[in-house]
């Protein structure tokens, strides 16, 4: 039998490599999707994040598929397995958790992270590689932060954009806000002090970085300024550009400072007309800082350049680094001395503020938010939240089902739907369990992203480190706060840990037996051969291996649906709620849409209820108020509506069984006390006085300014 030449056979040699290269620039679509997200709320709701969640659900697996000759190490299998384990035992708590509805909603968003995860560690990611991605990264954030503040600075009322004097655009939470930006910032920084390869890119980035750390000083968030810190120290301790890293630090940190005094005093206007003239003179301010930063970094690029080769090989030297960052500790040690005293103290006075002061009574209210006292009911959520685990060792209460914990043990007056706190939002809902899951799945890429650095380049560590200062930044936020919630920023997260754990120095896959001998014939002939491995077929060619692809298969079409009712309910609900005063019918019918939806979801029938009870149909109030009840037997509105409903009908003994229950679920609101009150006393209580008492009590924290 006549063989190919070796000319042929070479033409014929797949590039296995492409499929690799397909699948970061997939992660590239993914970092531009989580910045689309985080231009719509974030992808709070979902309606947001299911329609992006089906897409990185089906590229995740497409990914794997097309690079299997470059097989996954132990570790990011490890991880990967510990993750679908997290989600699978996320979406078994349906069957214990107080709101179900909520438990399905958190599975839910957590196969979409895991997608995020599982894409990004498909291909491998060379330094060359990495860059791009992080320079993607800043970018894409660079140009939400910046079209953000041109649209509320030059807005004619602002006011939609503002809580309490803070920015809470584009995400729609002042603290997911400021995270988004938080974690492309470090990025940047890399970029600007080297990670860059030409001088333009590097002061780009440096800009960029300011541009970030000053729109985020509008939302002043303490939490985004603690993550910050962490991030910074992530970044700094792992980078071998530490000289360069410091001073670009300093400059990005004194543009801040320069800029600090303008921009925090956005809080303090009385009013919406003066927020809006304060926010034109922000803006004015931004742009002098960023051209004070543009200015520092074409002069030290000038400078770097004029310097001979063996003087700025010196500044990046690791002793260079050494001696910047001892004398950048020894500057701030002395500086936080002057300020606080001693450094110890204030930081135990500080956490105790923080976890044991009374609420934010301490906060000033208005001005500088950030120097003062870190006053929260933190401290509270979080003793909700250990209780929840003491009594709940194993399973917890379910996937994001603390409010109704917290609603019966509170000492506060806030009614959070989280805990304030990803590590103990998880042990609180899953248990030990899911806090080991997550440990493991989580835990493991950083490992192995540590572990990449180990004997490689100068140019593939410093990465790592940027990549991970970035996943810091997130997690550290979300350590403090519900910021998890939001896909936009734990999908970058995700994105960013994912392609640290699989750095290298190499830029393509080892060649198999076959190619290398194809190559050997090649040369001999004078034929250049790519330097690429065979592509596998899509579907293995063993029973087994089509029998595990089948299945992936199923259980991915069989995900895609239910995100797919989940957006779609979501959307209906929002539908509803927008046609409630106005068109109520149209509003019936989209709430009964979303019921039908998401069967394990109250919010729409509890909302259908409440628009019968508007339209005189109390037969149907009274119906849909039980059906809301029989999906979410602990909630405690349901109760004092269908206690309402049942006085009005003239049945006080069954109302007074309802409004206690109610009391007991939710000790300390006062309406349910003044009902009960009220109805002993033989008046007659308006549900929608009720309604009004309970939405003022929340609507008084949601004002734009702070009069």
């Amino acid at each position: 039998m006549a063989t190919a030449s070796p000319r042929r056979a070479a033409a014929r040699v797949p590039r296995a490599v492409t499929a690799e290269q397909a699948a970061r620039w997939a992660v590239g679509g993914a970092v531009v999707l989580a910045l689309v997200l985080g231009r719509l709320e974030g992808g709070f709701a979902p309606v947001r994040w299911a329609p992006a969640g089906i897409a990185l659900l089906w590229a995740a697996p497409i990914a794997w598929a097309l690079t299997r000759r470059t097989p996954p190490s132990r570790g990011v299998l490890v991880a990967l397995g510990a993750y679908g384990l997290l989600t699978a035992w996320t979406l078994a708590s349906v069957l214990w958790a107080d709101t179900p509805g909520r438990a399905l909603d958190a599975a839910g968003r957590t196969a979409v992270y895991g997608s995020a995860l599982a894409l990004a560690l498909v291909p491998r990611w060379p330094h060359a590689s990495l860059r791009r991605l992080l320079g993607l990264l800043g970018a894409g954030t660079v140009l939400l932060a910046a079209v953000t503040l041109w649209r509320v600075v030059h807005a004619p009322d602002p006011s939609a954009s503002f809580i309490d004097g803070r920015l809470i655009a584009p995400a729609g939470y002042v603290n997911a806000a400021a995270g988004l930006w938080t974690i492309a910032l470090l990025p940047l920084v890399h970029l600007a002090a080297g990670g860059a390869r030409h001088p333009a890119l590097r002061v780009a980035a440096l800009v960029g970085a300011g541009l970030l750390l000053q729109v985020a000083l509008l939302s002043q968030s303490r939490g985004a300024t603690l993550a910050l810190v962490a991030a910074a120290v992530v970044l700094v301790a792992l980078t071998p550009r530490r000289g360069a890293v410091l001073l670009a630090l300093a400059a990005v940190g004194g543009a801040g400072v320069l800029a600090a005094p303008i921009l925090l005093d956005v809080r303090g206007a009385p009013s919406v007309p003066l927020l809006a003239a304060r926010l034109d003179r922000a803006g004015e301010e931004v742009l002098i800082a960023l051209g004070v930063l543009a200015v520092l970094g074409v002069a030290w690029q000038a400078a770097l350049a004029l310097l001979p080769p063996r003087v700025r090989g010196g500044l990046s030297s690791p002793r260079t680094g050494l001696v910047a960052t001892a004398a950048t500790v020894l500057v701030l040690l002395v500086a936080v001395v002057a300020a606080v005293g001693n450094p110890v103290s204030w930081a135990v006075d500080r956490a105790d503020q923080a976890l044991s002061s009374d609420g934010y009574a301490g906060v000033p209210a208005k001005g500088d938010r950030l120097t003062g006292s870190l006053g929260s009911n933190r401290g509270d959520m979080y003793r909700v939240a250990l209780g929840a685990l003491r009594d709940h060792p194993v399973t917890g209460v379910g996937a994001e089902d603390f409010q109704p914990v917290y609603l019966r043990e509170r000492r506060s007056t806030e009614a959070p739907r989280y805990a304030h706190s990803f590590p103990l939002g998880v042990l609180a809902g899953l248990g030990v369990v899911g806090g080991l899951l997550v440990l493991v799945a989580l835990g493991t890429p950083v490992l192995l992203a540590l572990r990449a650095m180990r004997g490689r380049s100068a140019e593939v560590r410093a990465g790592v480190a940027a990549a991970l200062a970035g996943f810091a930044a997130w997690f550290a936020a979300s350590a403090w706060d519900w910021t998890w919630e939001f896909p936009a920023l734990t999908i970058l997260a995700f994105v960013l840990l994912g392609a640290a754990a699989r750095a290298t120095d190499e830029e393509g896959a080892a060649p198999s037996a076959e190619l290398r001998a194809i190559r050997e014939r090649a040369r001999a002939h004078g034929v250049a051969v790519p330097d690429d491995a065979p592509r596998a077929p899509l579907l293995p060619r063993t029973g087994r291996g089509r029998a595990t692809a089948l299945a992936l298969v199923a259980s991915a079409l069989a995900v895609s649906v239910g995100l797919a009712a989940l957006g779609l309910a979501s959307g209906f609900l929002r539908h509803g709620t927008a046609l409630a005063g106005s068109d109520p019918r149209a509003a019936t019918v989209a709430f009964d849409r979303a019921a039908r939806l998401n069967p394990l979801e109250s919010d729409a029938l509890l909302s259908r209820a409440i628009v019968a009870r508007r339209l005189g149909d109390p037969y149907a109030w009274r119906a849909d108020l039980r059906s809301a009840l029989e999906r979410s037997p602990d909630d405690w509105f349901a109760r004092l509506q269908l206690g309402l409903a049942l006085a009005a009908d003239g049945q006080l003994r069954a109302a007074f069984v309802q409004l206690r229950r109610a009391r007991e679920l939710n000790p300390r609101q006062p309406a349910i006390q003044e009902t009960i009150d009220a109805l002993r006393d033989g008046e007659q209580v308006d549900p929608a006085t009720v309604e009004a008492q309970i939405a003022g009590l929340l609507n008084a924290r949601l004002q734009p300014v702070s009069p």
